[in-house]
């Protein structure tokens, strides 16, 4: 875990006798360290005592540089050690290993491999001009590898949230549901293996991961390929001719019969990445989608933090680093209400959850019959 100080130094810190910021780099380096063992596939090896020599031979890796890497996550409690043997500690194995109740160890790739780089380039623009003048996605080009480890990224992140987020939508068996912007398919994944007929929109680079994610679940979830801020990918989803995969340049490979619109829309973590004219145009066309009596649900961060409390730290950082990779933020309330009440629509129900502090759900409707 990161770096909790001592008592006799949190004294230190708090009277600033000593350089708090110390902390900033020693967390920067365990993120790295976390990165790097899961890469080398060494949080996964200590699923029992081993000696570093057993570890070494197995993992391919020279047997003192090994020592080193497993000492310094004993140092920030992600390891253990007695001797020459290592293993993983519970707080591993319960959130850095697929065994757990989340592996986050994905999300600290993510980070190392794609966010970083991307924030030292973009990161003094963002601040000038408000800008980062390209978004991540954009950075990303056809960078396959790149794509595969943020889906994974974010697939990570999602698997906190994935049961206690589906289970407050309550029972959308045999429903129609549209995920706009889902890629990394771990809600279009629960949701079809609950017996939803679902399908899923995002740019055509990021959606591989989820066709693996749904595969391997033995779950069927339509992609589809595209820009859903576009007429053309529009009249796909809501036109009657959609019933597999589709892609931009070929057109869709089958046909079906595609009723009336959809009985829930998901904009998961959708909208921090937009401008306001952009989150409300995508408001408008969602709720255009819907069926009579059909809902949307909207999962986000909100708030801009603004005390010392940790939640408060996660959503002040969380939202600099959507204006670093988007030009976005975290979410207003008032707007999100007012481009709400623009499409016609009204958030009914609010719900938080405490593994995430800042992140709500909202579940939305038409507030008048006639609304579809």
């Amino acid at each position: 875990m990161p770096v909790v100080p001592g008592f006799l130094e949190r004294l230190a810190f708090r009277a600033n006798l000593a350089p708090s910021a110390i902390l900033d780099v020693h967390g920067a380096a365990s993120l790295h360290a976390v990165a790097l063992a899961d890469e080398l596939g060494v949080l996964a090896a200590l699923d029992g005592p081993q000696s570093v020599s057993s570890l070494a031979a197995g993992l391919a890796c020279e047997e003192d540089a090994l020592r080193r890497l497993l000492d310094a996550l004993v140092a920030v409690g992600y390891a253990d050690r007695s001797g020459d043997e290592y293993w993983r500690t519970r707080t591993t194995e319960r959130w850095l290993t697929e065994g757990g109740d989340a592996n986050l160890a994905p999300f600290a790739r993510f980070w190392v491999d794609v966010v970083l780089p991307y924030w030292r380039e973009h990161a003094a623009r963002a601040v000038r001009e408000g800008d980062p003048g390209a978004s991540l996605y954009e950075w990303l080009g056809d960078d396959e590898a790149g794509w595969a480890t943020t889906q994974a990224g974010f697939r990570a992140a999602a698997s906190l949230l994935v049961d206690p987020v589906v289970d407050a939508l309550g029972d959308y068996s045999g429903a129609r549901v549209l995920d706009l912007g889902g890629g990394h398919g771990a809600y279009a994944v629960e949701l079809a293996r609950r017996g939803a007929s679902v399908t899923l929109v995002d740019r055509p680079p990021a959606l591989e991961p989820a066709r693996e994610a749904a595969a391997e679940a033995g779950v069927d979830v339509r992609f589809v390929g595209g820009d859903y801020l576009t007429d053309d990918l529009w009249r796909q989803l809501v036109e009657p001719d959609l019933d597999s995969d589709f892609d931009p340049d070929t057109g869709p490979d089958g046909a079906g019969d595609a009723d009336a619109g959809y009985d829930l829309v998901l904009l998961f973590n959708v909208l921090h990445g937009h401008s306001p004219a952009e989150a409300a145009t995508l408001l408008d066309r969602a709720a255009a989608a819907l069926a009579p009596g059909g809902k949307l649900a909207i999962l986000d961060q909100f708030g801009r933090g603004g005390s010392s409390s940790l939640a408060d730290v996660g959503v002040a950082l969380i939202d600099l680093t959507y204006l670093i990779t988007f030009g976005g933020g975290t979410l207003d309330a008032d707007s999100v209400n007012r481009w709400l009440g623009d499409a016609g629509l009204s958030a009914v129900e609010t719900k938080t959850f405490r593994r995430a502090p800042g992140v709500k759900l909202l579940r939305v409707e038409a507030p008048y019959p006639d609304r579809n």
